[in-house]
């Protein structure tokens, strides 16, 4: 999986929005629900749109049905790496298998 830092943040140009596709589809309905289930933080889902949005450690992570992730106000790749693995861990279930 290949971490871009893409560009700066809105809301402080020091930190940049990380993107990484993660390789598979993302059963958008059920990560919703599991991410629910977490208690995850300003949790936004919509089904019909392919997205869920929440907050993690103070950063926002979108989520899309394609399987591509954005986390706001990362400082490097390496905090992406850290946090984006901490994701992995969560939503791994709600990820569906596209290489048959």
């Amino acid at each position: 999986m290949e971490i871009r830092l893409s560009r700066p943040c809105i809301e402080d140009p020091l930190l940049y929005i990380a993107e990484c596709n993660l390789e598979k589809k993302v059963d958008i309905e059920k990560l919703c629900t599991m991410l629910r289930e977490i208690g995850a933080i300003d949790l936004k889902c919509s089904v019909k749109l392919g997205v869920a949005r929440f907050l993690l450690e103070g950063r926002s992570v979108m989520i899309y049905k394609s399987g591509r992730m954005d986390i706001r106000k990362i400082r490097n790749t390496g905090e992406a790496e850290t946090i984006m693995k901490k994701i992995l861990e969560t939503v791994k279930e709600s990820l569906i298998d596209i290489s048959f």
